[in-house]
């Protein structure tokens, strides 16, 4: 009986701690803490939202040309007699330079015979003039004498058949007269037609000597000496090297900021000139450079004209520039002198617009920016882009100078969240450079 009760006591023992432990637990718990709410300010880059006289330009790429060329044609034909040390590829030959000679003998001989023929003509001019003078003096004499038969034969002197013998030889010398006049005539327009052969003869002359016509560089010879040319057959061709032209390629979309289009005014539009009606390319500064490995050289360049059709592929439009003198501007080792077919970039610029809200291109988030406020809360903002520039974006509605401008790509990006704002100068400086065209390019 004892043992039973042991055994119901620590059966009912555990039973009775349980109710004890929940009656009494919840009374003796202390409530949960509470715990402050800590923000964390995320890391973000910063800039002062700049205003600058940005530079509109526009950067496009193509190859050198000549802007004159020759190419030297045989204009008679013959033997090559003589070729001039200075008719070499690569040369450079001033204006007025003798490179070729086409034997001219057979040129020589056509010329004297002309000649012979036209001192023929002389001496025939010279005998005939004579035998006119004779004649018009026979002839002369002959009308006094029929004068003289007639009144003869008035008085019935003579017999009429004697004056109509004497007025007979006066007609048969005035037809030698007229003969011979004749024949002077005859001369002139033979000699008129010789003269014209000979001019021909001189001119055939003259081209058998081949003369530099302007200052030009050797390009391409295709003749050597001894060799026989025919007429019209290319002997060299030859770059002239007063000036060099390129026609860059620019995307339209590119040049839209340059190249805003000018519409004349009502009363004008009747007078408007061709140059009036060409977007403004004309007035555009140029500036060709040739990047190398060691350093990128620079030449100032005009805007000459714009191509006519847009690339239908590409959808670029070339506007050729020219550079001047570009072989007087040559220094060796530092400054190529622009020869043919080298690879160049041309940037166009506009004359510097007014102060423009300009940020990087990358700050911009679908139309949207990250502006930071007093609070150092973010505020996501729409703007309006006039155009991009390079890694430049000139916003016209939007932003106002002053303001802290966001240019990290915070992820995610929270309307109202706390920033711990880092300035970040290199980006403004870069700013600067980008819109004004200043980036240290140095010969």
């Amino acid at each position: 009986m004892q043992k039973k009760c042991i055994r119901r006591f620590w059966i009912v023992l555990p039973i009775l701690i349980a109710i004890i432990f929940f009656i009494i637990a919840p009374r003796v718990k202390s409530p949960p803490q509470k715990v402050a709410d800590i923000e964390r300010a995320v890391r973000a880059r910063v800039i002062t939202v700049p205003k600058i006289p940005i530079v509109v330009r526009a950067v496009g790429y193509g190859t050198t040309e000549p802007a004159r060329t020759w190419e030297a044609v045989a204009e008679v034909f013959g033997q090559v007699i003589w070729l001039s040390e200075e008719l070499k590829n690569g040369k450079i030959v001033a204006q007025g330079t003798e490179l070729l000679r086409i034997d001219d003998s057979s040129y020589q001989l056509a010329l004297i015979q002309v000649e012979t023929q036209l001192n023929t003509l002389d001496v025939k001019d010279k005998i005939t003039r004579a035998s006119l003078a004779l004649e018009e003096r026979s002839q002369s004499l002959l009308k006094k004498d029929i004068e003289r038969k007639r009144e003869l034969s008035k008085q019935g002197t003579i017999s009429s058949s004697i004056l109509e013998e004497a007025e007979r030889n006066m007609l048969k010398g005035e037809a030698t007269v007229q003969n011979l006049k004749n024949n002077l005539d005859i001369n002139a327009a033979e000699r008129k037609g010789l003269n014209t052969q000979k001019d021909i003869a001189k001119l055939e002359l003259l081209r058998t000597r081949v003369v530099a016509p302007f200052d030009v560089r050797i390009a391409d010879l295709k003749v050597n000496q001894a060799q026989y040319v025919n007429k019209g057959q290319l002997l060299f061709s030859a770059d002239g090297i007063d000036s060099a032209e390129i026609e860059a390629r620019f995307p339209i979309g590119k040049l839209r900021p340059l190249i805003t289009g000018k519409t004349p005014a009502e009363g004008e539009k009747g007078n408007a000139s061709a140059l009036e009606k060409i977007p403004g390319a004309m007035g555009l500064d140029a500036v060709v450079r040739l990047k190398t490995a060691t350093h990128t050289i620079e030449w100032k360049a005009r805007v000459d004209r714009v191509a006519g059709v847009v690339d239908p592929q590409t959808q670029t439009m070339g506007v050729v520039v020219v550079v001047d003198k570009p072989y007087l501007q040559a220094r060796p080792g530092q400054r190529p002198a622009l020869i043919r077919n080298t690879f160049v970039e041309v940037e166009l610029r506009k004359k510097p617009r007014d102060k423009s809200i300009v940020i990087p291109s990358s700050a911009i988030h679908d139309g949207k920016v990250y502006v930071m406020d007093k609070e150092n809360r973010m505020e996501i903002r729409s703007v309006k882009t006039a155009f991009i520039q390079g890694s430049s974006a000139v916003i016209s509605i939007g932003l106002e100078e002053g303001e802290t401008l966001v240019v990290t790509d915070l992820i995610p990006a929270v309307e109202g969240m706390l920033l711990d704002p880092v300035v970040d100068e290199k980006v403004v400086k870069r700013l600067n450079m980008d819109a004004t065209g200043r980036k240290g390019n140095n010969e």
